[in-house]
């Protein structure tokens, strides 16, 4: 894998990015989920003009890494410059929890620290029951509270974002999921919405506006990304 990253590294620094970007592919399509990955990506897409790819990776770099301020600062490049896109999704409150757990560390960490503290929560107790009988129950009680939250922290931190990003040219929202219905809506590359439905190669879609529609699936990414 760091020879295709090498190999990727070195198209880039050419201005061959294509060519990089076919090789980060493939690490993409052997599961590897990592920030620097997927803002490469969205630098290679940037370079070539596709804004609605390039704004979809430097997402899902924020997803994996919220304080990777390179891809932050990227994106707002990107957003700058798709004028005729709609106001962004609206972001969930535990949407925003979970991001600000994952700048803080992984969620598999606030998890290990929980279960750590959960132990050290048995610990006392039974030292309490079997070698010091005067100490105070504050202290057990104290560890599980604290285990509490960084389990919740790890569970909340697990990143479950519904938004997905046109990355075609455009888009048509239709009444119902068949191109036979009527249009509602005509969305331009690198606009975003919340998915709250699924009916075969369609996305029930609600926009930043409210406005709700159906798009052909094969026109849209899900910001995280989607197991095959």
């Amino acid at each position: 894998m760091n020879a295709v990253a090498d190999s990727a590294r070195s198209f880039y620094d050419q201005g061959l990015y294509r060519e990089a970007l076919e090789n980060y592919e493939l690490l993409f399509a052997a599961q590897v989920k990592d920030d620097e990955l997927f803002y490469n990506m969205a630098n290679c897409y940037a370079r070539m003009g596709e804004l609605g790819e390039a704004k979809l990776f430097y997402e899902r770099a924020l997803i994996y890494n919220p304080s990777n301020v390179d891809a932050s600062h990227n994106l707002d490049w990107v957003n700058l410059r798709i004028t005729d896109a709609l106001v962004e999704p609206h972001q969930e409150l535990i949407e925003w929890v979970g991001q600000w757990g994952r700048s803080i560390t992984h969620a598999d960490t606030w998890a290990l620290l929980g279960w750590s503290i959960i132990g050290l929560s048995i610990l006392l107790l039974v030292i309490r029951k079997t070698l010091v009988k005067t100490l105070n129950w504050r202290w057990p009680f104290t560890t599980t509270v604290f285990a509490g939250v960084f389990i919740a922290m790890g569970y909340l931190s697990i990143p479950r974002i519904k938004k997905a990003v046109v990355v075609e040219r455009s888009s048509y929202g239709y009444s119902e999921p068949s191109t036979n219905s009527k249009r509602i809506v005509l969305l331009s590359e690198g606009s975003a919405g919340t998915v709250v439905g699924t009916n075969a190669s369609w996305y029930y879609i609600e926009l930043g506006d409210g406005r709700l529609a159906w798009f052909d699936a094969n026109e849209w990414e899900h910001v995280l990304p989607i197991a095959d």
